[in-house]
């Protein structure tokens, strides 16, 4: 395991965890449409930076594989608890994808670069 990324992860999950409670009690997702999409890459690099601290070593397809399970995960999960659905629910689910995306991108780059640049 490599604790500086398990670190990140925990700042990162408690950052996330306090910008949801301030934003539920506070109503920042209907005030402010865009601040959904700044939680999804947050989010993003919260689970990418979590798989990064738990892989041994360089694993493309282990690491993708994570993401994806919890990339899909999350809209599945925000689908059966019935959260909000936008006018357009389609663009929604993919612009929150989206940022799943690179927010998980930013942190697969940072790690092949740095950590698994001998990969």
């Amino acid at each position: 395991m490599r604790l500086p990324w398990l670190i990140a992860a925990l700042i990162l999950a408690a950052l996330l965890a306090t910008l949801q409670h301030v934003a539920l009690a506070e109503s920042l997702y209907w005030h402010y449409p865009w601040f959904d999409t700044l939680m999804h890459f947050l989010g993003g690099l919260t689970a990418a930076s979590f798989i990064v601290g738990v892989l041994h070593k360089h694993r493309a397809q282990v690491f993708l594989a994570g993401m994806v399970g919890v990339a899909v995960g999350w809209e599945v999960f925000e689908f059966i608890i019935g959260t909000q659905r936008e006018a357009n629910f389609v663009f929604d689910t993919a612009l929150d994808l989206l940022m799943d995306t690179l927010g998980m991108a930013t942190v697969y780059l940072i790690a092949r670069y740095t950590l698994w640049r001998s990969a």
